[in-house]
């Protein structure tokens, strides 16, 4: 018997440590996650839903016309630290739930509001992988910023942090850039998609090259009345199929708006 050997030591390892960890092809995170990475509407609705979840009240998203441009996502939401994001973002199969609750998170401004969060499993911020294999993030919080490049690689790590680089600028939010090399998104298409999906609540915009689209314009609109309540109240309603545009929304129902604010969340029973 060798006496060397130490007793804890299983088969194929050395020293109680694995011969081999797990190797990644270039193209793992593409095989894996899905239409989040192969769907232009799915992946920008993913990113939205991060800055909705990030607790901003407006998204600027500029699609290019054509690809090997830029695309951009930027909101005024809470943005994150580098620990933050080195956490957050750089986890696999990132638990929200479990770390960060069911609700959405708001800088201080807008400490009052309340939202449903969208994000379950992290899986979101993988679908600028749609439109390329780099991109870069640049986020900041209490005015301190650090912009990252996140590469798909192959061998240890199915993605990497390329550059990291720490500035100083007041505000919170988060920029994502990316240049499109496959996957271009239609403009429109995009507009119609997001609107539909968010906008139930007048306290989140969203505009596509600068445009947005109002609930009068929206290519889901099947009705617009004026309801009389009584002599002194009356409700402008639209009615909006939201199939036309998107296929599923977390929010469905009736949404109340008073004085530009939503009230509650929407919902098909009234209470």
């Amino acid at each position: 018997m060798d006496s060397t050997k130490n007793a804890s030591e299983s088969p194929g390892s050395f020293n109680g440590r694995p011969v081999q960890g797990s190797l990644f092809e270039e193209d793992y995170l593409l095989r894996t996650l899905g239409a989040v990475v192969t769907s232009p509407d799915i992946a920008m609705a993913e990113l939205v839903a991060n800055a909705w979840d990030a607790g901003a009240s407006i998204v600027k998203i500029f699609i290019p016309e054509e690809d090997a441009e830029q695309l951009t996502i930027e909101d005024d939401g809470c943005g994150m630290t580098s620990d933050q994001f080195r956490k957050r973002w750089m986890t696999l199969g990132y638990n929200r739930i479990k770390h960060q609750g069911k609700s959405a998170e708001f800088p201080p401004e807008r400490s009052n509001w309340r939202r449903q969060a969208y994000g379950r499993n992290g899986v979101g911020r993988h679908a600028l992988l749609c439109f390329a294999d780099r991109y870069e993030v640049e986020t900041r919080q209490d005015g301190k910023g650090v912009k990252f490049v996140v590469t798909t690689s192959s061998g240890r790590d199915p993605f990497v942090l390329n550059s990291e680089e720490k500035f100083e600028l007041k505000g919170h939010g988060t920029r994502l850039t990316s240049y499109v090399d496959r996957n271009l998104p239609s403009l429109n298409k995009i507009r119609d998609m997001l609107s539909a999906r968010f906008l139930h609540d007048p306290q989140f915009t969203i505009t596509v090259n600068g445009k947005s689209v109002p609930l009068a314009e929206h290519t889901g609109l099947i009705d617009q009345k004026v309801l009389k309540v009584t002599e002194d109240v009356k409700v402008e309603a639209f009615f909006i199929d939201l199939k036309k545009a998107v296929r599923r929304t977390l929010h469905q129902g009736v949404a109340f708006w008073v004085g530009g604010r939503l009230v509650g969340e929407p919902s098909w029973s009234l209470r």
